[in-house]
């Protein structure tokens, strides 16, 4: 038979390829990448795993074997092996999404949520990574490792928003702020469940955590908060504005007064500085909270918890307190 040189021909996708010739004759070269590892079976069994570099198959060079190899020169026949390449190169071509249902502490509301991003892999161990994963194939990409590994992704994501309603921390309206946090959680916790696969996992990313389809009590409750958040701002504007318009009335009344007697502006400027000064102290603690009170109670009517006469009663209690 002939001496051949057997390496790895797979396509760039696969990160494991069985090489499709089984007889190997004495003083053939067996050639390992540097990315890559070889590992060699017969009938089912690991016999040695090959790193990077030539390896000639010779009585001595490779252990494990010289028991074929002195069959096979006693029979004058092939040794019969399985060489498998494994791909050790750290990928990140690994793109991710699940969906699930998660319930909303703040607004008891149950929507279904769906989450996308990315991670970086490399196969760490790759006699274990070839058991407990590809087992009785002939290869696997990066596509059929992924579907793999989805169920983990989506079960250690599920943990997390479930931790977070039972602390009262989960609010769908705000769920992009928990990216970073998630993605850290979620990468500790599958981390850990890869590596029992042969997997060492560099990097996790979340990219969104959103809200899927059109669930109307959803879309009415983000609809009242963005009314309630625009009223707040035009009522700031509004309070900052008349403030603005009754200081320059004053000041024109002061000028007006000043052309015309400079004693009755003086007077003026006095009563105007001393009556702001008091009223500044006298209502500063007061109106301001009950400013804020007004605008908590109008946020509440905005989001429908309460009614238009619960609303003007606790208003006009408030207002009467001025």
């Amino acid at each position: 038979m002939a001496i051949s040189t057997i390496e790895s021909n797979s396509r760039q996708d696969f990160i494991v390829w069985r090489h499709p010739n089984r007889d190997i004759a004495v003083g053939s070269q067996i050639l390992v990448n540097e990315s890559e590892e070889a590992l060699l079976f017969e009938n089912g069994q690991l016999l040695h795993i090959l790193k990077a570099g030539r390896h000639l198959v010779e009585s001595g060079n490779i252990p494990g074997i010289d028991g074929l190899i002195r069959r096979s020169i006693g029979n004058n026949s092939p040794i019969r092996l399985d060489i498998w390449f494994v791909s050790k190169t750290v990928s990140t071509d690994y793109k991710w999404g699940v969906q699930l249902q998660a319930k909303d502490t703040t607004h008891q509301l149950i929507v279904p949520v769906g989450s996308y991003g990315s991670m970086l892999l490399k196969i760490e161990d790759p006699a274990s990574f070839f058991v407990q994963v590809v087992g009785k194939k002939v290869s696997m990409n990066k596509t059929e490792l992924k579907e793999f590994l989805i169920p983990n992704i989506e079960r250690s994501l599920k943990d997390y928003i479930a931790d977070k309603i039972k602390q009262g921390k989960f609010d769908i309206f705000t769920i992009e702020s928990m990216l970073e946090e998630a993605s850290a959680s979620t990468k500790r916790s599958i981390g850990k469940a890869f590596e029992r696969f042969g997997l060492k996992l560099i990097d996790f990313y979340i990219q969104s955590i959103e809200v899927i389809g059109d669930n109307p009590e959803y879309l009415k409750i983000k609809a009242s908060l963005a009314d309630a958040a625009s009223l707040r701002i035009r009522a700031k504007a509004a309070s900052e504005t008349q403030g603005f318009y009754q200081q320059e009335r004053t000041l024109d009344a002061l000028n007006k007064a000043a052309e015309k007697d400079s004693n009755v502006a003086g007077n003026l400027i006095s009563k105007e500085i001393g009556g702001n000064i008091f009223r500044n102290q006298e209502s500063k603690g007061l109106d301001g909270n009950i400013k804020e009170k007004l605008a908590s109670l109008k946020d509440l009517y905005s989001s429908g918890l309460i009614s238009v006469a619960e609303y003007e009663k606790k208003k006009q209690d408030l207002l009467g307190q001025i």
